[in-house]
């Protein structure tokens, strides 16, 4: 449980052997590269997963670096540069065509990773005109099928504006005569119809308005004009809120176009049905466009690595970081298979290196948190997930303190974790508070819990799920009180791991004089506010301040400053006082979790045990767990969170440190397994 320790690598290797080192160091999976522009100042990492277990033996893949993606590259591309470029738009396309071809199967969520060797990913590089072939395919048909789609909804718009003029048999193309013009279109109001007549009467005279059709919601009219009034009339028509028809002037009557476009709906139904078929026998190449998207992906990992690396006409040099117990692996493998010099060098005592954190499979699982808040620094911290790990397990199942809660969390994880295997980032989560569920269990036993007060209600008070401890409901006194107990203890070890840090670095004695004395403040404190003790509580406070007033200016010359810093630092008491308070939020959560629940179960037994009351018991009691769940393990995460973060990072951890984050084969659809030769 701790910092993997590192060192430091430097290879100088010939230059014509740069690509092929580049692949092994991929396929080990064990070397973070420096680049020129890197710095020893650290940031936080993004919290990308490094996969060691406890041997380690996992970073080191396969060893066959005859065979690897320079020699399909040698044969396809000439220029790195332009290749690459046109690789990272075959992946957007491939990308595209992945996602549209799964939706089309029929399938839900995301793509389905696939299992392969590298030999099958260096088949679909050496396949990849033929793939791209298949890709530009699969893009052509969804092209038309668009087109296809847009031209259907064309015709669609057309058959609604048609379709109230069906009956006027007048051919739209028919503007008018030699003497006079036509406008055929509609009006909103009946309203509309007199202004019109009486604006036409007055300005152009020469004018007859024939109604087609009228109803409540318009009315289809035709307007004949005499020509040299053509203009007034449009006028008019614009001023009245006049809607022209905007398919007059097309060949034939309203009927005539409705019938060809229902003809043309028919044809591109069929091509519709057509293209559709062909876009599913594309669905098979899925596989293939994975393989090819994932083999470009690793070349643009490779292309990025290999423009950072220094060199010379004849040689390469790089350098970099690889964990101790996996620098000999590396040794041995670039020796044995390249013309290479290799060092390495134990990180120096001060020498910031980038972070790997080594834990049994538990503890590991709560790594995503300390990676939330930021890495550790590899000089002046330790690994606080060994003693984060149980607090967090501890404070999260008290603050959800369900066994029924803690049951379905749990089950939701498990899903995840086993059957849908979620990775990354959902798949840590998952890991962590699956974990967690199970600690509200048992505080859910501790409290006397199952969904809230489930068995009482639905049995009307016969059965009685006991508390193995006490009900928090009735006794909120005795949680507050328990709640800051633990939160002193909490304290305790983030104060006592300060402690330990301090003796690390030589300074044993500042740990003993700053930090101790706070112990004998606390707990005397603590004894007296009790009554606990008699006078020990007082004698032990006055002790530790006793302490903190002689030594906490010790850094001073002049005494009489000594003893006023000294005093000052007896004040951080109102740090401390505020830190423990903090830990009422416990109770406030404990209560919430609880009286929400139980009024859910009121509220869905209102109608009591008949069939009616049966099936609402039932609907409510699905929406109110569940989003009480969904509310409680929230508050528990982000509160169990701060008291992590706040009270207790605050008592001796920096952070500041990076995670170790080694050049490797990074894939999107496939997970690469070893070839059965090098097994």
């Amino acid at each position: 449980m701790s910092i993997v320790k590192m060192s430091k690598i430097t290879v100088i290797g010939m230059a014509e052997d740069k690509s092929n080192v580049i692949d092994a160091l991929m396929k080990l999976g064990a070397v973070e590269l420096e680049t020129e522009a890197e710095t020893s100042v650290f940031t936080t990492g993004d919290g990308a997963e490094a996969n060691l277990d406890d041997d380690l033996e996992d970073y080191v893949g396969p060893h066959e670096f005859s065979t690897d993606f320079a020699s399909v590259e040698q044969t396809a591309v000439s220029d790195e540069e332009l290749e690459h470029t046109a690789s990272l738009d075959a992946m957007t396309r491939l990308e595209m065509a992945i996602e549209y071809l799964h939706d089309l199967s029929g399938k839900t969520g995301k793509p389905q990773l696939q299992s392969a060797t590298d030999r099958q990913l260096l088949e679909a590089g050496s396949r990849e005109q033929e793939i791209r072939k298949m890709l530009h395919e699969t893009e052509r048909l969804r092209a038309s099928l668009d087109d296809l789609h847009s031209q259907k909804a064309q015709q669609l718009g057309r058959y609604d504006l048609l379709l109230p003029w069906q009956g006027l048999e007048v051919d739209l193309a028919v503007r008018g005569t030699a003497r006079t013009s036509l406008f055929i279109g509609s009006l909103d109001t009946v309203d509309q119809i007199a202004e019109l007549k009486e604006a036409l009467r007055q300005e152009a005279p020469e004018s007859h308005v024939e109604i087609f059709r009228q109803d409540e919601a318009h009315a289809l009219l035709a307007v004949v004009v005499w020509q040299p009034r053509e203009n007034t009339a449009q006028s008019v028509l614009r001023r009245i809120g006049f809607h022209q028809m905007p398919l007059q002037g097309e060949q034939g009557t309203a009927g005539q176009l409705l019938e060809a476009c229902h003809d043309r709906v028919k044809n591109i139904d069929l091509e519709i049905a057509s293209m559709r078929g062909q876009l599913t026998d594309m669905i098979g190449n899925i596989g293939d466009f994975q393989l090819l998207h994932d083999f470009y992906l690793i070349r643009s990992e490779k292309y990025k690595a290999m423009k950072n690396i220094s060199g010379s006409r004849s040689t390469f040099w790089l350098t970099g970081w690889v964990p101790d117990v996996l620098a000999e692996d590396v040794v041995r493998d670039l020796s044995s298979s390249f013309m290479t010099a290799v060092d390495i060098r134990k990180a120096a005592k001060d020498e910031e290196h980038p972070i790997l954190l080594k834990n049994p499979k538990p503890v590991k699982a709560y790594e995503v948190i300390v990676e939330m808040f930021s890495a550790p620094s590899s000089v002046k911290d330790i690994d606080p997930a060994p003693l984060l790990a149980p607090f967090f397990f501890f404070f999260f199942g008290m603050m959800l303190s369900d066994v029924g809660y803690g049951l379905l969390l749990s089950a939701l994880c498990g899903v995840l974790i086993w059957k849908v295997k979620a990775k990354g980032e959902l798949g840590r989560m998952a890991r962590m508070l699956f974990i967690s569920g199970i600690g509200s269990v048992l505080w859910g036993l501790m409290f006397g819990g199952f969904f809230g007060n489930m068995l009482t209600t639905l049995s009307d008070g016969k059965i009685n799920m006991p508390a193995l401890w006490f009900d928090p409901m009735s006794d909120p006194t005795r949680l507050m009180i328990w709640s800051m107990i633990f939160g002193v203890i909490h304290l305790f070890a983030g104060m006592g791991a300060r402690i330990y840090i301090l003796a690390r670095a030589g300074k044993l004695v500042d740990g003993l004089l700053d930090i101790a004395p706070w112990y004998l403040i606390i707990i005397g404190l603590g004894l007296m506010l009790g009554g606990i003790g008699g006078q020990l509580g007082m004698y032990t406070a006055l002790a530790g301040a006793a302490v903190l007033l002689l030594f906490g200016g010790r850094d001073a010359k002049n005494p009489i400053m000594r003893l006023l810093k000294g005093l000052l630092s007896i004040y951080n008491i109102t740090s401390y006082f505020s830190d423990i308070l903090s830990y009422t939020r416990i109770l406030a959560l404990v209560l919430a979790t609880s009286v929400i629940a139980m009024v859910v179960n009121l509220l869905g037994f209102l109608l009591g045990p008949t069939p009616a009351g049966i099936i609402v018991f039932i609907i409510v009691a699905l929406l109110g767990h569940t989003l009480n769940l969904a509310l409680s393990a929230l508050s528990a995460y982000v509160h169990t969170s701060r008291l992590q973060y706040v009270e207790f990072f605050s008592k001796f951890y920096e952070g500041g440190g990076r995670l170790w984050k080694p050049l490797s084969r990074k894939t999107k659809y496939v997970e690469l397994k070893r070839d059965e030769a090098a097994s």
